[in-house]
């Protein structure tokens, strides 16, 4: 089955293919959905298999039982106008918007494959809040490929990760395979005199905290505040980068199974 609600003109075979590949082939999914619509089950097999069509409030509410994101909401409702369009001037105006949504998403995937790296303006999204980067390396879990797993995981409202998810997407930092996302082909990457920089620091150090406060026993902090020679600065500063370089060396080989934050300070103070 093709989870990809673009490639689809009707919405009663989306339901029906989306349904059939949940866990169990979708048993009790209908009268779940019923439940959330607040309407009979019976209505439910009426509209996925014979004429009747759900109301555009109806769709908007099917859009929120199967965590569509805005694109994916839109076209859906689109879909259900289409099927419940009485003329055939109506069918052609619906239609051009999905053609315009699809072109839209064609063309940004298309800009993608020109892109090495993330251009500045989406540096300032991506560093805007910690949670960008968090998803985007929870990509490389094979567990984490799914949105909810994600939103769960991260105690995130799901819409909230599916458009985290979308931007990465569609500025190649993650891509789509079967209904799984993992890390793109875009590379990110800060100088120090990136203006993001102070930003991205920020973030993490503002988890660290929150990380304090959970006061979890896996977790480790360290700080402390010191006096020494001006000679001895250098050296420490040496022995950190030194454990820094053997960390990655670590990590480089390390299998994908939980997310980790490393963040490291050694300054003066003035």
């Amino acid at each position: 089955m093709n989870e990809n609600i673009f490639e689809y003109s009707d919405y009663k075979h989306y339901l029906n293919e989306k349904i059939s590949q949940l866990p169990s082939k979708g048993r009790g999914v209908r009268l779940q959905m019923a439940k959330f619509l607040g309407c009979q089950t019976a209505y439910i097999s009426q509209v996925l298999n014979q004429h009747v069509n759900f109301s555009l409030e109806q769709a908007v509410k099917v859009n929120q039982f199967f965590n569509h994101s805005k694109d994916e909401g839109k076209f859906f409702v689109l879909l259900v106008q289409l099927e419940r369009a009485g003329t055939s001037e109506l069918e052609n105006f619906l239609i051009s918007e999905m053609e315009e949504i699809i072109e839209r998403r064609s063309n940004l995937k298309e800009r993608l494959n020109i892109k090495d790296s993330l251009d500045d303006d989406n540096q300032h999204i991506y560093y805007s809040v910690w949670y960008y980067a968090a998803i985007h390396i929870m990509l490389s879990i094979p567990e984490f490929q799914k949105a909810k797993a994600i939103s769960e995981h991260l105690r995130l409202p799901l819409t909230q990760v599916q458009e985290v998810i979308e931007f990465l997407c569609t500025t190649g930092l993650a891509i789509e395979r079967a209904g799984f996302y993992e890390i793109g082909k875009t590379q990110i990457h800060l100088s120090k005199e990136s203006i993001q920089i102070r930003r991205h620091h920020t973030n993490w150090r503002n988890q660290a905290i929150a990380s304090i406060d959970k006061n979890k026993e896996e977790d480790m902090h360290y700080s402390n505040v010191l006096s020494m020679s001006d000679e001895d600065v250098p050296r420490i500063k040496e022995i950190l980068i030194k454990s820094i370089e053997e960390c990655r060396k670590v990590i480089r080989v390390s299998n994908e199974e939980r997310l980790q934050v490393l963040s490291l300070d050694f300054f003066g103070i003035k």
